[in-house]
Protein backbone atom coordinates (compact mmCIF):
# COMPACT_ATOMS: atom_id res chain seq x y z
CA UNK A 1 0.00 0.00 0.00
CA UNK A 2 3.16 2.29 1.29
CA UNK A 3 4.35 1.20 -2.37
CA UNK A 4 1.36 2.23 -4.56
CA UNK A 5 1.17 5.66 -2.70
CA UNK A 6 4.91 6.73 -3.07
CA UNK A 7 4.15 5.64 -6.97
CA UNK A 8 0.80 7.66 -7.19
CA UNK A 9 3.10 10.71 -5.38
CA UNK A 10 5.77 10.37 -7.67
CA UNK A 11 3.43 10.00 -10.82
CA UNK A 12 2.08 14.01 -9.56
CA UNK A 13 5.28 15.33 -8.89
CA UNK A 14 6.15 14.14 -12.99
CA UNK A 15 2.87 15.62 -14.41
CA UNK A 16 3.87 19.11 -12.53
CA UNK A 17 7.40 19.30 -13.50
CA UNK A 18 6.26 18.65 -17.22
CA UNK A 19 3.61 21.13 -17.04
CA UNK A 20 5.96 23.42 -15.68
CA UNK A 21 8.80 23.01 -18.35
CA UNK A 22 6.38 23.39 -21.00
CA UNK A 23 4.70 26.35 -19.53
CA UNK A 24 8.58 27.71 -19.94
CA UNK A 25 8.82 26.73 -23.31
CA UNK A 26 5.67 28.29 -24.19
CA UNK A 27 6.49 31.55 -22.72
CA UNK A 28 9.41 31.49 -24.60
CA UNK A 29 7.50 30.87 -28.02
CA UNK A 30 5.34 33.73 -26.63
CA UNK A 31 8.17 35.79 -26.29
CA UNK A 32 8.44 38.68 -29.16
CA UNK A 33 11.34 39.55 -30.91
CA UNK A 34 12.36 42.63 -29.21
CA UNK A 35 12.34 41.18 -25.72
CA UNK A 36 14.71 38.47 -25.96
CA UNK A 37 18.29 39.17 -25.27
CA UNK A 38 20.65 39.36 -28.50
CA UNK A 39 22.14 35.74 -26.77
CA UNK A 40 18.79 34.37 -27.56
CA UNK A 41 18.66 35.68 -30.78
CA UNK A 42 19.95 33.40 -34.21
CA UNK A 43 23.52 35.09 -34.58
CA UNK A 44 22.92 36.79 -38.04
CA UNK A 45 22.99 40.11 -38.55
CA UNK A 46 19.24 40.73 -38.88
CA UNK A 47 18.87 39.92 -35.67
CA UNK A 48 22.26 41.05 -34.05
CA UNK A 49 22.12 44.17 -35.46
CA UNK A 50 20.10 46.49 -33.47
CA UNK A 51 18.22 48.35 -35.78
CA UNK A 52 17.08 45.49 -38.31
CA UNK A 53 15.65 43.53 -36.11
CA UNK A 54 13.30 46.38 -35.26
CA UNK A 55 11.85 44.78 -38.27
CA UNK A 56 11.86 41.17 -37.33
CA UNK A 57 8.28 39.55 -36.95
CA UNK A 58 9.68 36.06 -35.77
CA UNK A 59 12.68 34.52 -35.32
CA UNK A 60 11.86 31.17 -36.99
CA UNK A 61 12.87 31.49 -40.49
CA UNK A 62 10.10 32.09 -43.52
CA UNK A 63 12.63 29.83 -45.64
CA UNK A 64 16.60 28.96 -45.20
CA UNK A 65 18.22 31.55 -45.00
CA UNK A 66 15.99 34.46 -44.78
CA UNK A 67 12.76 35.47 -42.18
CA UNK A 68 10.20 37.38 -41.90
CA UNK A 69 10.61 41.01 -42.23
CA UNK A 70 7.01 43.65 -41.30
CA UNK A 71 7.19 47.42 -42.79
CA UNK A 72 7.03 49.97 -39.90
CA UNK A 73 3.55 51.48 -41.29
CA UNK A 74 1.90 48.06 -41.09
CA UNK A 75 1.27 47.62 -44.83
CA UNK A 76 3.38 44.53 -46.06
CA UNK A 77 5.59 41.84 -45.07
CA UNK A 78 8.28 39.81 -47.07
CA UNK A 79 11.28 37.33 -47.11
CA UNK A 80 14.43 39.14 -45.71
CA UNK A 81 18.09 37.67 -45.95
CA UNK A 82 19.94 36.90 -42.43
CA UNK A 83 22.98 38.39 -43.14
CA UNK A 84 21.84 41.60 -44.56
CA UNK A 85 21.71 44.50 -42.75
CA UNK A 86 18.86 47.59 -42.78
CA UNK A 87 20.79 51.43 -43.57
CA UNK A 88 19.69 53.54 -40.76
CA UNK A 89 20.60 56.41 -42.41
CA UNK A 90 18.89 55.69 -45.36
CA UNK A 91 15.62 55.19 -43.41
CA UNK A 92 12.33 57.12 -44.24
CA UNK A 93 8.44 56.74 -43.01
CA UNK A 94 5.54 59.24 -42.86
CA UNK A 95 2.07 58.36 -42.48
CA UNK A 96 -1.01 60.63 -42.90
CA UNK A 97 -3.12 62.01 -40.57
CA UNK A 98 -5.83 59.51 -42.10
CA UNK A 99 -4.24 56.75 -42.12
CA UNK A 100 -4.68 56.43 -45.71
CA UNK A 101 -1.82 57.42 -46.71
CA UNK A 102 1.75 56.41 -46.10
CA UNK A 103 5.02 56.35 -47.31
CA UNK A 104 8.51 53.81 -46.20
CA UNK A 105 12.03 54.00 -47.72
CA UNK A 106 14.59 51.24 -47.29
CA UNK A 107 17.98 50.03 -47.89
CA UNK A 108 19.82 47.08 -47.32
CA UNK A 109 22.70 45.06 -48.40
CA UNK A 110 25.96 43.06 -47.95
CA UNK A 111 28.91 41.24 -49.29
CA UNK A 112 28.76 37.52 -50.71
CA UNK A 113 32.23 36.58 -49.63
CA UNK A 114 34.21 37.76 -52.62
CA UNK A 115 32.04 37.26 -55.14
CA UNK A 116 29.97 40.57 -55.20
CA UNK A 117 28.03 42.95 -53.24
CA UNK A 118 24.38 44.12 -53.46
CA UNK A 119 22.42 46.66 -52.09
CA UNK A 120 18.22 46.60 -52.14
CA UNK A 121 16.06 50.06 -52.31
CA UNK A 122 12.54 49.48 -51.53
CA UNK A 123 9.76 52.02 -51.31
CA UNK A 124 6.77 51.23 -50.41
CA UNK A 125 3.47 53.47 -51.30
CA UNK A 126 -0.49 53.42 -49.89
CA UNK A 127 -2.76 55.70 -51.14
CA UNK A 128 -3.70 56.92 -54.87
CA UNK A 129 -0.23 57.20 -56.17
CA UNK A 130 0.21 53.04 -55.84
CA UNK A 131 -2.64 52.54 -58.04
CA UNK A 132 -0.34 54.33 -60.94
CA UNK A 133 2.13 52.23 -62.70
CA UNK A 134 3.13 54.59 -64.92
CA UNK A 135 3.57 57.30 -62.16
CA UNK A 136 5.45 54.86 -60.47
CA UNK A 137 7.59 53.73 -63.20
CA UNK A 138 8.58 57.43 -63.67
CA UNK A 139 9.70 57.67 -60.28
CA UNK A 140 11.74 54.06 -60.45
CA UNK A 141 13.39 55.72 -63.74
CA UNK A 142 14.30 58.56 -61.84
CA UNK A 143 16.14 57.08 -59.70
CA UNK A 144 17.95 54.21 -61.82
CA UNK A 145 17.42 55.97 -65.49
CA UNK A 146 15.76 52.63 -66.58
CA UNK A 147 13.17 53.29 -69.27
CA UNK A 148 12.99 49.90 -70.62
CA UNK A 149 10.04 47.54 -70.81
CA UNK A 150 8.39 45.49 -67.91
CA UNK A 151 7.24 41.95 -67.85
CA UNK A 152 3.76 42.09 -66.24
CA UNK A 153 3.22 38.65 -63.74
CA UNK A 154 0.25 38.24 -62.37
CA UNK A 155 -0.58 36.61 -59.43
CA UNK A 156 -3.72 35.68 -56.97
CA UNK A 157 -3.07 39.07 -54.88
CA UNK A 158 -0.85 41.75 -56.29
CA UNK A 159 0.82 42.11 -59.93
CA UNK A 160 4.50 42.55 -60.16
CA UNK A 161 5.69 44.55 -63.20
CA UNK A 162 9.27 42.92 -63.51
CA UNK A 163 12.26 44.27 -65.66
CA UNK A 164 16.36 43.82 -65.36
CA UNK A 165 19.60 45.70 -66.62
CA UNK A 166 23.12 45.85 -66.56
CA UNK A 167 25.41 48.87 -67.08
CA UNK A 168 29.15 49.27 -66.60
CA UNK A 169 30.66 51.69 -63.80
CA UNK A 170 32.64 55.02 -64.57
CA UNK A 171 36.00 53.19 -63.66
CA UNK A 172 34.93 50.12 -66.17
CA UNK A 173 36.13 47.74 -63.21
CA UNK A 174 32.63 47.18 -61.85
CA UNK A 175 29.27 45.71 -63.93
CA UNK A 176 26.08 46.66 -61.99
CA UNK A 177 22.93 44.42 -62.76
CA UNK A 178 19.65 45.74 -61.91
CA UNK A 179 16.58 43.99 -60.98
CA UNK A 180 13.81 45.86 -61.36
CA UNK A 181 10.08 45.36 -59.44
CA UNK A 182 7.11 47.17 -58.90
CA UNK A 183 4.28 45.41 -56.60
CA UNK A 184 0.86 46.67 -56.57
CA UNK A 185 -1.91 45.27 -54.37
CA UNK A 186 -4.69 43.88 -56.39
CA UNK A 187 -7.28 44.63 -53.29
CA UNK A 188 -6.35 47.86 -51.78
CA UNK A 189 -4.27 50.99 -52.73
CA UNK A 190 -0.56 49.64 -51.76
CA UNK A 191 2.65 49.36 -53.67
CA UNK A 192 5.93 48.20 -53.61
CA UNK A 193 8.79 49.81 -55.90
CA UNK A 194 11.82 47.49 -55.33
CA UNK A 195 15.34 47.61 -56.97
CA UNK A 196 18.53 44.83 -56.19
CA UNK A 197 21.08 45.72 -57.40
CA UNK A 198 24.10 43.60 -57.61
CA UNK A 199 27.56 44.60 -58.07
CA UNK A 200 30.91 42.61 -59.25
CA UNK A 201 33.85 43.17 -60.51
CA UNK A 202 33.97 42.89 -64.75
CA UNK A 203 36.16 40.08 -64.66
CA UNK A 204 34.11 37.59 -62.10
CA UNK A 205 31.72 35.22 -63.34
CA UNK A 206 28.73 35.22 -61.02
CA UNK A 207 25.50 33.21 -61.10
CA UNK A 208 23.17 36.05 -62.33
CA UNK A 209 20.50 33.16 -62.89
CA UNK A 210 20.01 32.02 -59.07
CA UNK A 211 20.72 35.57 -58.03
CA UNK A 212 17.23 36.45 -60.13
CA UNK A 213 15.66 33.79 -58.71
CA UNK A 214 16.27 34.57 -55.29
CA UNK A 215 14.84 38.35 -56.16
CA UNK A 216 11.90 36.60 -57.49
CA UNK A 217 11.46 34.86 -54.20
CA UNK A 218 11.45 38.03 -52.39
CA UNK A 219 9.05 39.79 -54.66
CA UNK A 220 6.40 37.24 -55.07
CA UNK A 221 6.90 36.85 -50.49
CA UNK A 222 5.60 40.10 -50.61
CA UNK A 223 2.10 40.23 -48.67
CA UNK A 224 0.42 43.37 -48.29
CA UNK A 225 -1.88 43.51 -45.15
CA UNK A 226 -5.86 44.91 -45.23
CA UNK A 227 -6.14 48.37 -44.55
CA UNK A 228 -9.12 48.88 -42.02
Amino acid sequence: MVKRKLTIYSVLLLLILGLGGCKEVGEEKDKKVTEMSTEELPDVTAFQDEFTREFMVSTEPAKEGYYLFQSKTGGYTMMYPENAKLDKLYYDMSVGESDSSAYEGIQYGESIKEEYQYFVRATYNRGKQANNLEVLKEILKSRTSFDGEYETLDYKDKTINYATAERVTRNEKNKVYRFLGIIQSKSSSQSLSYTYNVIADEEKNIDLQSIEEDVLAIMESVEFQKLE
